[in-house]
């Protein structure tokens, strides 16, 4: 980050092409306050800059799913609107406006699972939601110090059984922060593949590298070389330096057996995400679990 900084390099800020989430927002919202003309409220819609290229199908395709919600196990929620298809007209359902009111933000809710072991039905604890819908029937983790094996996901909750003490094997890191930016994600790939050509390079050049790096402000000498450390020892246990041009996966087993693949892609989480849940699709259909 402190070379960008020397380099004038700032993350850009990225405006999204017309959400539609907060398209249905925006509808419950003047719906709510009154009735509106279909096509009268498109057009207001289209009038603001987001939306200028907002279709007439995109549209009517929000204002289906806002009157008819959709359907659940328990039968069908979330319809907000009435949609009056003869006078081409939308009026609210009861709670539109408190829900308008109580919804306004586009951040998404992040909520705690319960984890309740079976067969006694007890609640042992919590995970995060992130977690707990990642979580595959089988998989063995630590919560206290009990192992648990996941035996379901539920909306209620995660059901599990005591793993009689084997060692989790489902690693997982839920970081505060935000997602590493894509400016930020390139940086860290220049740096190592600056590193990775130093090395290659001899002895010398890694220390031209190092007093460089030092030489940025706010980065020291202790810090360089602990950045180049770090970098060139993974480069000699991977044998190559993963960086935007090369992805690097290392396959090991780890201490109860399981075999593990963890693949070094620096493009932030963002991508690697969903890259992860992808990848994990192909693997239960090609193995059939």
């Amino acid at each position: 980050m402190l070379d960008m900084l020397e380099r004038d390099e700032l993350d850009s800020i990225t405006v999204p092409p017309g959400p539609l989430d907060v398209l249905a927002q925006q509808i419950v919202a003047e719906t709510a306050v009154a009735g509106h003309d279909v096509e009268t409220l498109y057009r207001i819609c289209q009038g603001t800059w987001p939306y200028r290229d907002l279709t007439r199908v995109q549209f009517d395709t929000v204002v289906r799913m806002l009157a008819e919600g959709f359907s659940l196990a328990h039968g069908r929620r979330s319809a907000y609107l009435h949609l009056d298809a003869v006078n081409g007209r939308l009026h609210a359902r009861r709670g539109a406006q408190l829900t308008a009111v109580t919804c306004g933000g586009a951040i998404a809710d992040n909520a705690d699972y319960d984890v309740i072991a079976e067969p006694q039905g007890e609640l042992v604890g919590s995970v995060n939601e992130d977690f707990a819908i990642e979580s595959l029937p089988g998989n063995i983790f630590q919560l206290g110090n009990t192992s648990w094996r996941v035996l379901r996901v539920e909306p209620a909750g995660l059901r599990v059984e005591d793993a009689a003490g084997q060692p989790p094997n489902m690693p997982f890191w839920l970081g505060e922060a935000p997602a590493r930016s894509t400016e930020l994600s390139f940086a860290v790939a220049r740096l190592r593949h600056t590193v990775a050509d130093q090395i290659d390079a001899g002895a010398g050049s890694v220390e031209e590298l190092t007093r460089n790096l030092a030489a940025i402000g706010g980065v020291g000498a202790l810090a360089a070389r602990q950045a180049v450390d770090y970098l060139a020892a993974g480069y000699r246990a991977l044998g190559a330096m993963p960086t935007q041009d090369t992805l690097v996966m290392e396959r090991f087993f780890d201490e109860s057996g399981g075999m593990q693949l963890v693949i070094h892609s620096p493009f932030g989480s963002r991508l690697n995400k969903a890259w992860g849940l992808a990848l994990r699709k192909r693997f239960c259909r090609t193995f059939n679990f």
